[in-house]
């Protein structure tokens, strides 16, 4: 029996597929809201680990409290 395996996705991909921009995104990853892995100096995020954290924003957003990523500051 084979396994599926989700294609990685690099940080410019999930910022297309979500319309949210870098920082949010890399934003999230600090938190640990978005899990990803590194390649070398190449980041990857599964697909599912996308679909998750988008869960996450909509389950919180649903609660009368949404997620704001902002800014790093001192970067």
């Amino acid at each position: 029996m084979s396994r599926k395996i989700d294609p990685p996705l690099t940080i410019d991909e999930i910022a297309s597929i979500t319309k949210q921009g870098r920082p949010s995104i890399y934003r999230a990853i600090d938190l640990g809201h978005l899990k990803t892995y590194l390649v070398g100096r190449r980041r990857f995020a599964r697909e599912s680990a996308v679909e998750a954290w988008i869960d996450k924003m909509e389950k919180q957003s649903d609660a009368g409290a949404p997620i704001v990523y902002r800014p790093r500051v001192g970067v």
